[in-house]
């Protein structure tokens, strides 16, 4: 038989179960269904929310230092006005160096090339008084152009070629040693050059013509050498007077033209004036340079007429 104590014990524990299923059918089962379900989305929002909030921050973060780099630049280094500089050749010298974006310039005596001293913006641009060789590193997003004081202007994007714009000359010659040259002349007429020919624009009449050239010969002074090939004795004596920086008054009394061929390197004017006396009738002086009232030295001069 059972004891008075198990029975107890027995009916505490079918009362709890009892009252267990009372609660549980007492239960909303649908609402706490959709509590549990907020609660899950919630959370999600929050995990989803959470990281977004971080990748927001990961992007954010370069935009933001971009943004400051890009005005930095812009309102110090492209804001500012462009800075110049400028070269001198001086009379009787020649000289070479390097623009800014790698080009090489030559210059010869008495010339000056101005350039800025950073190339911005879609093109490179400099401007030349006298006579100067490019050797222009090659860019086909950013042209190169070469301005004269005539508004003659010859454009390329990367090539070797001559310009000789003095001033006090009656013309403007450009020579194409390799590559493609482009010339605009001050009435914005477009011409091409091809390899060995040189262009001459007459700044007087704005007539303009092409012929063939022997490019060495017209650019010999690059490497300090004075070639002749067939040129007439005007040319010649033109080209010393530059080189030696001389003032020649030259009188033709034989009534004809003389051609000369010849390369000097290293020889004085006097050297060449006697050679060119052998092949013509030549005569010719050369003054000593002479102190100005101002304490300067005068400019020398050498008289030389040719006879019959």
């Amino acid at each position: 038989m059972e004891t008075n104590e198990n029975k107890n014990s027995q009916e505490s524990i079918v009362r709890s179960i009892m009252d267990d299923i009372r609660e549980m059918e007492s239960i909303d089962i649908e609402d706490r269904y959709g509590q549990t379900v907020h609660k899950i989305k919630t959370n999600n929002r929050l995990s989803i929310a959470s990281r977004w909030m971080k990748y927001a921050a990961i992007l954010t973060l370069p935009l933001l230092l971009a943004s400051t780099a890009l005005g930095y630049l812009y309102y110090n280094v492209i804001s500012q006005p462009t800075q110049y500089a400028e070269i001198k050749a001086a009379a009787g010298s020649v000289v070479q160096f390097e623009l800014p974006d790698h080009s090489v310039v030559w210059l010869n005596s008495n010339s000056k090339l101005r350039y800025p001293t950073s190339f911005k913006g879609d093109k490179r641009e400099v401007s030349l008084e006298g006579e100067g060789y490019f050797q222009v590193k090659a860019d086909k997003k950013h042209p190169f152009y070469v301005n004269t004081p005539n508004n003659f202007k010859v454009y390329v994007y990367g090539t070797h070629f001559e310009v000789n714009a003095y001033n006090d000359n009656q013309t403007i010659e450009t020579i194409l040693e390799e590559g493609k040259v482009n010339v605009i002349t001050p009435d914005n007429r477009k011409v091409e050059i091809l390899p060995g020919e040189e262009l001459t624009y007459d700044k007087r009449t704005s007539k303009m013509f092409k012929k063939n050239v022997d490019v060495y010969e017209q650019t010999g002074w690059v490497y300090g050498k004075l070639i002749f090939r067939d040129a007439p004795l005007e040319e010649v004596l033109s080209r010393l007077s530059r080189h030696f920086n001389v003032k020649i008054h030259f009188k033709n009394l034989s009534g004809h033209t003389y051609h000369f061929h010849a390369t000097f390197t290293d020889e004085t004017l006097p050297q060449i004036l006697d050679y060119l006396s052998e092949s013509a009738n030549i005569k010719w002086t050369i003054n000593s340079m002479q102190q100005n009232g101002d304490s300067s030295i005068g400019e020398k001069h050498a008289y030389i007429t040719l006879y019959k």
